[in-house]
């Protein structure tokens, strides 16, 4: 099994985790500040890291346990966000994914080998990297279009200065001529290699959100700059 498909394989596993809970994590929500944390994001990401150890040489950084004990020497390790758009899950709004991208070195635009990006809502497995094309479903991604700058999907991360942020969506409105919340970043970027969107920008944003996807969208031949911010955080543009 390849190092990909050992990634697609474990992202599924989780699915009937994503599917049992749903409207029923109501009760279970630990919500500080813009975050949000669930029963389902620790219950994946256990699932995902066991499997990950279980079937490929590499340690994991996830979101919710980071090494899972002391940090090793940053050679190839698999990067983990088990539900990317918690809150999206928790309020029923069908747009959140499964994100696993193999990185080596700190983060930054050629960090990220590879990646794969799973939506349980449709069903579609988003996958690619370096020295492969872009795939969906296991098929290869229709060309995404040169240049384009009609809808540029962005966010607001829960630790981010919102004058900060609020200015440089007043810069976003002169420069695109859409701009698209979609609550999970890693869906963004999914969807801006597969050609639905046409960018991606966001300011303060977790490595862990985005790895997969900035792994994605180069395999897409999207430009990308990846600014680091603090540990883990980091300013990202993908663009055509």
């Amino acid at each position: 099994m390849s190092l990909i498909e050992t990634a697609e394989a474990a992202a599924r596993l989780v699915d009937p985790i994503l599917k049992a809970g749903g409207a029923r994590t109501h009760g279970r929500a630990q919500i500080s500040n813009r975050d949000i944390k669930l029963a389902e994001d620790r219950a994946c990401e256990r699932v995902i890291r066991a499997y990950l150890l279980a079937n490929s040489p590499y340690p994991v950084l996830g979101e919710e346990e980071g090494w899972g004990g002391a940090p090793p020497a940053l050679g190839p390790h698999w990067v983990i966000d088990p539900l990317d758009g918690s809150f999206n899950y928790f309020r029923g709004v069908p747009l959140y994914a499964v994100s696993i991208a193999l990185c080596q070195g700190d983060p930054g635009p050629q960090a990220a080998l590879l990646g794969v990006i799973y939506d349980p809502v449709r069903d579609e497995m988003i996958c690619g990297g370096e020295g492969l094309i872009v795939r969906l479903n296991g098929a290869p991604a229709p060309p995404r279009p040169k240049g384009a700058r009609q809808m540029l999907a962005t966010g607001y991360p829960a630790h981010a200065d919102p004058a900060a942020v609020s200015a440089r969506l007043g810069e976003f409105t002169r420069e695109w001529t859409k701009m698209r919340m979609l609550g999970s970043a890693a869906l963004s970027l999914g969807w801006v290699a597969l050609g639905r969107l046409d960018g991606y920008a966001e300011q303060g944003i977790m490595w862990w959100d985005v790895a997969a996807g900035v792994a994605i969208a180069r395999a897409a031949g999207a430009t990308i700059s990846v600014a680091p911010r603090d540990r883990y955080a980091v300013d990202v543009i993908v663009a055509s």
